[in-house]
């Protein structure tokens, strides 16, 4: 079965596990020169529009939350996981765990790792705050002039620091390209490491506008631009979050980091 991105397709009112498509992470970090991996991290995928019914044949609606960490040896497509998720809507289940079981079995062996998690909330029980990036510089205020949109690792300039310092920003502008469809995905990316060199504002806003029209997957970029900044600042811990906004009612949401764990699931933006 092909990849489902940029084709037209049906939905199947049966339960359909063979539509999960695959994707090899080592060939976009090979394709990306990320040889030796630096990071850990994990990926967050919450899908807004999932739907089952139970025994008695009542619809039952949940937000699904999917967390698979960064060394599973695929990712998901994510249109097949659109139609896979919406193979659900005439299936009739025992009850919600049983649900779970089943799609956390099928997203396993997807993609190849025994640490998958799933989350189903309720519309209602779901915390309707939104997440603020605290105490970090928003880049985009910086008065810029742009000329180069295709990526760019040379744009990044960093200043000494007398010691090492905590640096928090964070950006809207990144935008990629899907490698398949080449339609854009947009994100919020956020940025804090330790280090005794600093980035300077200017040079990394113009660097991550420099994804402008970049090709690659959500997680590929978040890694790129891990790898890019851990090479150039040699930091004692950094992380690197992307929460990109929604296509075909979910968003996907890579984290990487070094030196300190980062495990926050919950996040989500008011572009989310």
């Amino acid at each position: 079965m092909g990849i489902f991105l940029g084709n037209k397709t049906s939905f199947d009112l049966e339960y359909s596990p063979e539509i999960l498509f695959p994707i090899e992470r080592s060939t976009a970090r090979k394709k990306n020169g990320i040889d030796k991996i630096l990071f850990e991290g994990y990926d967050v995928w919450n899908a807004y529009e999932f739907s089952y019914l139970n025994k008695k044949g009542k619809p039952e609606n949940r937000i699904l939350r999917l967390i698979y960490p960064f060394d599973s040896i695929n990712i998901i497509e994510s249109k097949s996981l659109k139609l896979y998720l919406g193979s659900f809507a005439m299936m009739r289940f025992i009850d919600e765990s049983d649900v779970k079981k089943t799609i956390l079995s099928d997203l396993s062996k997807a993609v190849v790792s025994d640490k998958v998690n799933i989350e189903l909330i309720k519309h209602h029980e779901i915390n309707p705050k939104i997440s603020k990036i605290e105490d970090a510089v928003l880049l985009d205020e910086i008065d810029a002039s742009i000329d180069e949109y295709d990526y760019n690792s040379m744009l990044l300039e960093t200043e000494d620091c007398s010691a090492e310092v905590e640096t928090k920003v964070y950006s809207d502008m990144l935008r990629s390209l899907c490698p398949v469809t080449g339609q854009p995905d947009w994100a919020t990316l956020y940025i804090e490491y330790v280090s005794d060199k600093k980035i300077i504002g200017l040079s990394l806003l113009k660097y991550i506008i420099s994804y402008r029209k970049h090709q690659d997957f959500h997680e590929s970029c978040c890694e790129k631009i891990f790898t890019d900044l851990y090479n150039l600042l040699q930091p004692s811990s950094i992380c690197v979050m992307a929460f990109y906004t929604r296509r075909g009612g979910i968003d996907i949401n890579p984290c990487r980091y070094y030196g300190r764990k980062y495990e926050r699931y919950d996040f989500r933006f008011w572009r989310q």
